[in-house]
């Protein structure tokens, strides 16, 4: 039979619904513009300060905010994440720690962006368009004073971290104020941690045994360098050791290279790791609150710069307090709703001053249940936890004081 004018225009509304329906996060095209935020004004450079590191093409994500064709289709859903304040995952609460990395969005920023995709998500005219932030040859900040080629390959089913020695050739010591990582494919690498060491290490080396911390690598975090002259001190013929977490079915080409970025300060000061570890104890399958303790007592009188909570992956939330001998006690961070994926430096406005004597407790609870979606066994497994809750970076004020 053949059909009639009606029953064709039905079945054209069918298949355009359909469409709509599986199109991410769909606005049309026709919908009214209410607003006078526009793309290419204001909402572009609020995705520049605190998106785009991470939602760029070949980025860690399949979502790009780089352009207004790539963001206009997950407006509404990139509002729904501001607005429950996910995006960006800044963890720490505020009001405990004042840092200069926070990269979440003021009240201001979220009022534009909600304003932006309920007012009909408009484009602006191209000449309000920033410059695009500057990048040579893949590195945000520049070209490194010394950049080393490393082979990074994994192929796995599972996720897998894997310790790689990079030779750094150097023939004398020299002091460092930042270490940058440029991947080959940024969506297939985790996250990065960094030591010296001038041990043999291989795939089935402890990379935590191996040396001194060197910083670490995840998609967006801060490379500015230390405040106040602070570097790590690089020794001459030394390895740089990485700690790399692969993700699941991930495969890296061996185009990755580490960048090393010399301090410029005539007399650097001595940055330092501090590891505070829990003890070795039991968490019992299915417990969904654990809580572990662990603490450290500064042997020097010493400056605080920074903070990084360490507990994946079965953290759901990490407060660190230091008690000075004069009673006084302050909380140097507290992340709540602990997130695996994304595990940055938390870097202080002002150095933290710590007296010698000062005891810095670690208090965090864990899930180990099948409730937790990072949980790496399931069902869940007891196990036995002995890892690091937190690093701090400290630079000794008084180093001989006694």
């Amino acid at each position: 039979m053949k059909p009639n004018h009606q029953t064709s225009v039905m079945a054209l509304f069918l298949v355009c619904a359909v469409v709509i329906l599986v199109s991410p996060n769909h606005i049309s095209s026709h919908e009214p513009v209410t607003t006078n935020i526009r793309f290419n004004k204001e909402v572009v450079r609020i995705f520049q300060r605190h998106c785009l590191a991470c939602h760029q093409p070949g980025g860690p994500t399949n979502v790009s905010l780089d352009s207004y064709a790539n963001a206009r289709p997950w407006a509404r859903a990139f509002k729904e994440e501001v607005l429950e304040k996910r995006m960006p995952p800044f963890q720490a609460v505020k009001g405990f720690g004042n840092f200069h990395n926070d990269y979440a969005l003021t009240q201001h920023e979220i009022d534009q962006i909600v304003a932006w995709v309920e007012g009909g998500v408009p484009k602006g005219d191209d000449k309000d368009l920033p410059a695009n932030p500057k990048s040579e040859g893949g590195w945000t900040r520049g070209r490194p004073d010394l950049e080393l080629p490393v082979k990074t390959e994994a192929n796995s089913s599972t996720e897998i971290h894997r310790c790689i020695a990079v030779p750094t050739g150097i023939k004398r010591a020299r002091w460092v104020s930042a270490v940058d990582f440029h991947p080959a494919d940024a969506a297939t690498v985790h996250c990065v941690s960094f030591a010296i060491s001038n041990k043999p290490v291989n795939d089935s080396t402890d990379c935590e045994s191996v040396g001194d911390s060197f910083g670490s690598w995840l998609p967006g975090q801060d490379l500015s360098d230390w405040p106040n002259g602070a570097a790590r001190l690089l020794p001459a013929g030394s390895n740089v050791v990485m700690q790399v977490h692969y993700l699941k079915g991930s495969h890296t080409p061996a185009e990755s290279s580490i960048g090393i970025y010399f301090a410029r300060s005539p007399m650097p000061r001595s940055l330092r790791t501090l590891s505070i570890r829990a003890a070795n104890e039991t968490v019992n399958a299915g417990e969904d609150r654990h809580r572990v303790t662990a603490t450290y007592t500064l042997n020097r009188t010493s400056d605080v710069l920074g903070i990084r909570p360490l507990l994946f992956p079965f953290a759901k939330s990490v407060e660190v307090t230091a008690y000075r001998p004069s009673g006084l006690s302050e909380t140097l961070v507290w992340v709540q709703d602990y997130r695996y994926d994304w595990q940055p430096e938390y870097r202080f406005k002002e150095p933290v001053k710590l007296p010698r004597g000062t005891r810095v407790d670690v208090v965090a609870y864990l899930d180990n249940s099948d409730k937790n979606s990072n949980n790496p066994s399931r069902p869940a497994m007891t196990i036995r936890f002995d890892s690091a809750l937190c690093e701090l970076f400290v630079v000794d004020t008084h180093p001989k004081a006694k």
